[in-house]
């Protein structure tokens, strides 16, 4: 009679074919995020679509269309193969958090935050990439909320921003007696390397306005 093979390398092997595979699907690119007919009407993601469709010779609504298409049907495919692997993913925190972008973010956006002075006027509390205005720098370089910061400056998270901006109020109410809190970016087009060396880079604008007044 035959010896039988110990049982504990095969349930090895068979784990880690299982935490190979749950990585390999979960690693696919994964379309989800970009799936939103709205974002797709943004200037940047609209200027992706006419540089594309010009280079491909085709009309920018068909392209669009067809990407439409392609994405959602990717989307589902993906779907359905990592279906058996969600909660195991979930279970040893593996999940994979970033999703595909939906184009190149080429007018990044500035949080800058203001408190109303005595004579109705505005001081700058904290301004990004400005190392004279800094309230509260340590708590807005953090990475989780630097990702809040980045969605806030976009029309579809809106009522995102408004709990944020309503939140920086709160905070600068408990220190300040300040009347008034603003909330505000500054969005700019990135200039190009000839933009840059002949001083005429596209002037940019303040956006996405919040005002947020002492509760009495």
């Amino acid at each position: 009679m035959g010896v039988r093979p110990p049982l504990v390398p095969h349930l090895v092997a068979a784990a880690v074919l299982w935490h190979a595979l749950a990585m390999v699907f979960d690693a696919t690119p994964d379309t989800s995020a970009g799936l939103r007919r709205q974002a797709w009407k943004e200037p940047t993601v609209q200027a992706e679509f006419d540089d594309y469709a010009a280079m491909l010779g085709v009309e920018e609504p068909v392209l669009e269309e067809r990407l439409w298409a392609f994405a959602t049907g990717w989307n589902e495919a993906r779907s359905t193969l990592i279906a058996p692997f969600r909660r195991y993913l979930s279970l040893v925190h593996c999940s994979q958090s970033w999703q595909m972008f939906v184009a190149p973010h080429t007018t990044p956006s500035r949080l800058q935050v203001q408190e109303m002075t005595a004579d109705g006027g505005w001081t700058t509390l904290f301004e990004e990439r400005d190392p004279e205005h800094t309230w509260n720098a340590s708590a807005f370089g953090t990475e989780r909320m630097r990702a809040s910061v980045f969605r806030w400056s976009w029309p579809s998270y809106e009522s995102s921003w408004k709990r944020g901006c309503q939140g920086l109020a709160t905070l600068r109410f408990a220190e300040s007696d300040t009347s008034a809190v603003r909330c505000r970016f500054w969005q700019a087009a990135t200039p190009s390397p000839g933009q840059v060396l002949d001083g005429s880079a596209p002037a940019g604008r303040w956006i996405r306005e919040q005002l947020v007044r002492r509760p009495k």
